[in-house]
């Protein structure tokens, strides 16, 4: 007879509580229960979360793996197909969604990862070492990981990454997966990416010149090469550098419009150079900087000279409602834009990267309204510290360069707070705040050396170096004051950690991911990911119409691998006896010959060290004790 189950209630205790990722219309939360792993909710018993008992992270486990199977060729006999042979890798789920785009630094482009796994466009990204430096590093392998359900994590400034549940983010607690983050948390994002050296590719005055090309100018190949800008102090630059090259300037509309042509028994210089740049030929939405100021060694001069001819001829300056500084770029192209958000980083300028709609931007030129039927994509600088580096980035004479330099002229600006670039993680506040005290410096001392009144050592040393979290300019004024490399390294991560504004309920989308040569991980979306696990197992066999895998043909395989079976052109032989001309007529004497697969069988196995061991063995054998 068999005893019915008994279910008796009895208190046990709740050793985790876990906040799940919300959907539109609610949160979710899970408990973990010691023992019995469920527990009433609202008069109802419930399972607590499977992901909690050791079956439960298993399962897990295995729900994030595939099986990855891709046909190599097709298997004949003669000229009849018998089959195809397959590779077969156990791959682990992680990736991000369709639409992700990455930077390549070597050529300055930024691609959609389906056009980097599918396409085969795209060579290297940015990745982050143990020292939170970024480094170029090549893509080694590219995977289409099918369709599955992300998530999607929003950031402030419009941001916005798709990714599965199980892909790890850099965070200020280190490697997160994204199921586990939460609304509050804040991910790695650059605040630097590269550095300068003393190569122009071209001189500094031609950088201005492509950049008021690429800004304002008129390069379709249909007529002259053209300047459209009301300003006259940038008329009559690009006017004298036009004669360097060769060119004489006609404008019409009153100085609205010039256009160059070269001189009777010149060279054109001006087509030379919008050619060499990669935009003749080229209308705005299709216009790019060209690869060559991507370079690792182009000199500061050169790409501020860039800078500037764009900014002053398509930039603005503008205040916040809050009185402080914001200025930007504005362009139909869409490569452009995330170009010239790659180059600012180069000068330690943070900015974010939006596009606005048809319509909802209008603009004037000398008293006309001008409304573009295009999207437009902004680059915007927020924050005093950002401000302030653009300006001394940039040569100072232009229109807007000087009203950027009256605003920052004003003292009340001072008040006004810098940008989520400024303040490092929450990890470094407890060794900053020991290390200092270890060096004897009180809190009157540190605002004395970050040039703050006594009034703000009252509150500490956490009150002089960041009411919430340390304040990198603060903590760079103490470490030239005190000469210390402490504080130096805790200064060199290449990244600051901004703030997940909303995650979105998971939706369906093709993925895809990239493996990482040297450090595993790559930039997304301007967030720090880690890229894919390398496949766990891999294996090739074939599989035979009517029949399925082929234990015959990987018994010839793996024998020829290991010098067990010789195979010497066409031929296949074993201990001297041949079995047989070509791989089907081999695997069909292995069929046949079942004595000769089963001792080749063996000694593949015995060189692997795959010889079963009987763990079983006779009840008489069981140690009585045990």
């Amino acid at each position: 007879q068999i005893e019915p189950t008994r279910h008796a209630l009895m208190p046990m205790p709740i050793m985790r509580i876990e906040q799940k990722p919300p959907t539109r219309s609610m949160h979710r939360f899970d408990l973990e229960v010691e023992g019995s792993h469920n527990y009433f909710a609202d008069g109802v018993m419930v399972h607590n979360s499977p992901e909690v008992t050791p079956g439960g992270r298993a399962l897990k486990f295995y729900s994030s793996v595939r099986l990855d199977v891709r046909r190599i060729e097709s298997l004949k006999d003669g000229t009849d197909f018998v089959g195809n042979r397959v590779r077969v890798k156990v791959v682990k789920n992680k990736c991000v969604g369709e639409g992700t785009r990455i930077f390549d630094p070597t050529t300055g482009i930024t691609h959609r990862i389906e056009d980097i796994v599918d396409g085969g466009v795209g060579s290297a990204v940015w990745a982050i070492d143990k020292r939170g430096e970024l480094q170029v590093r090549p893509i080694a392998a590219r995977m289409d990981q099918g369709v599955q359900d992300l998530i999607r994590l929003r950031f402030r400034d419009g941001t916005t990454l798709l990714v599965t549940e199980d892909h790890r983010i850099l965070t200020e607690a280190g490697w997160r997966e994204a199921g586990d983050l939460r609304i509050g948390d804040r991910a790695a994002r650059p605040r630097r990416a590269g550095t300068f050296g003393n190569h122009e590719p071209v001189p500094p005055a031609h950088a201005r010149m492509i950049g008021y090309l690429i800004g304002d100018g008129y390069v379709s190949g249909k007529t002259p090469v053209a300047f459209i800008n009301a300003e006259r102090i940038l008329q009559a630059d690009a006017a004298g550098i036009a004669e360097t090259l060769g060119c004489a300037t006609h404008c019409k509309n009153d100085g609205l419009y010039a256009s160059f042509s070269h001189r009777p028994g010149e060279r054109n210089g001006v087509l030379e150079l919008a050619r060499w740049a990669g935009i003749w030929g080229h209308l705005a939405p299709e216009k790019r900087i060209p690869p060559a100021f991507f370079d690792k060694d182009v000199s500061a001069e050169v790409i501020g000279e860039l800078l500037f001819g764009i900014w002053e001829s398509d930039g603005w300056v503008s205040r916040e409602q809050t009185g402080g500084i914001r200025c930007g770029f504005v362009t139909t192209s869409e490569q452009l834009a995330w170009q010239l958000h790659w180059l600012l980083l180069r000068f330690g300028i943070a900015s974010s990267v939006m596009v606005q709609h048809p319509g909802s931007r209008r603009s004037l030129i000398v008293g006309r309204r001008i409304q573009g039927k295009l999207p437009c994509w902004q680059v915007r600088l927020s924050g005093i510290d950002n401000v302030r580096r653009f300006a001394a980035a940039l040569p100072p004479w232009g229109p807007r360069g000087r009203k950027l330099a009256l605003e920052l002229a004003n003292p009340a600006l001072a008040k006004h707070r810098g940008s989520k670039a400024v303040y490092l993680s929450n990890v470094h506040t407890a060794p900053v705040i020991e290390h200092l005290r270890a060096l004897g410096v009180s809190s009157k001392a540190a605002a004395s050396m970050v040039g703050l009144s006594a009034n703000h050592a009252e509150g500490g040393l956490k009150s002089v170096l960041g009411a919430s979290r340390l304040r990198r300019d603060r903590i760079e004024r103490l470490a030239e004051a005190l000469d210390s490399q402490f504080l130096r390294d805790t200064l060199s991560e290449d990244v600051f950690y901004d703030r997940i504004d909303s995650i979105d309920a998971a939706v369906p989308r093709r993925t895809f991911d990239l493996a990482v040569e040297g450090l595993h991980n790559f930039v997304a979306e301007d967030v720090v990911v880690h890229n894919c696990a390398p496949p766990f197992k891999q294996a090739e066999f074939d599989i035979l119409f009517g029949q399925g895998i082929s234990k015959e043909g990987s018994l010839l395989d793996i024998g020829v691998e290991h010098g067990i079976v010789k195979k010497a052109g066409a031929w296949y032989t074993y201990e001297g006896e041949q079995l047989g001309q070509g791989r089907e007529k081999a695997r069909e004497f292995l069929k046949e010959h079942t004595d000769i697969a089963d001792e080749i069988y063996k000694r593949v196995t015995e060189k692997l060290g795959l010889v079963p061991t009987d763990v079983t063995g006779a009840d008489e054998d069981l140690d009585p004790e045990v």
